[in-house]
């Protein structure tokens, strides 16, 4: 019988939560906190549920955390749009284009 050999990844404690957060941040906009399994954004991460909680601590922690990330996603492409250079009314409007438009992209 030969050993297989096991798929490992570096170790890279920054990459790894990255690769959980995205991994979560799909399987949460797909079925929810109530529908998302721990066991699905593991495998999907290439990480273990112990690695996932040792990050995050449960399940509900790193639903906030994606709920984070994104919006911190979206208030720095906010930065770019220089709204305070435009009269309120174009703001406003450029505002709500871009953060519909945001919404869908994401």
């Amino acid at each position: 019988m030969t050993a297989r050999k096991r798929e490992t990844m570096p170790r890279d404690a920054d990459q790894t939560r990255k690769r959980i957060l995205d991994a979560a941040t799909v399987e949460f906009a797909r079925k929810g906190l109530g529908g998302a399994r721990v066991d699905e954004i593991a495998l999907r991460s290439k990480a273990n549920k112990r690695m996932i909680y040792h990050y995050f601590g449960s399940k509900e922690r790193l639903f906030t955390a994606v709920l984070e990330a994104a919006y911190a996603g979206i208030r720095s492409a906010e930065q770019n749009l220089n709204l305070g250079e435009l009269p309120p009314m174009e703001a406003i409007e450029r505002l709500v284009r871009f953060t519909w438009n945001y919404y869908l992209e994401n």
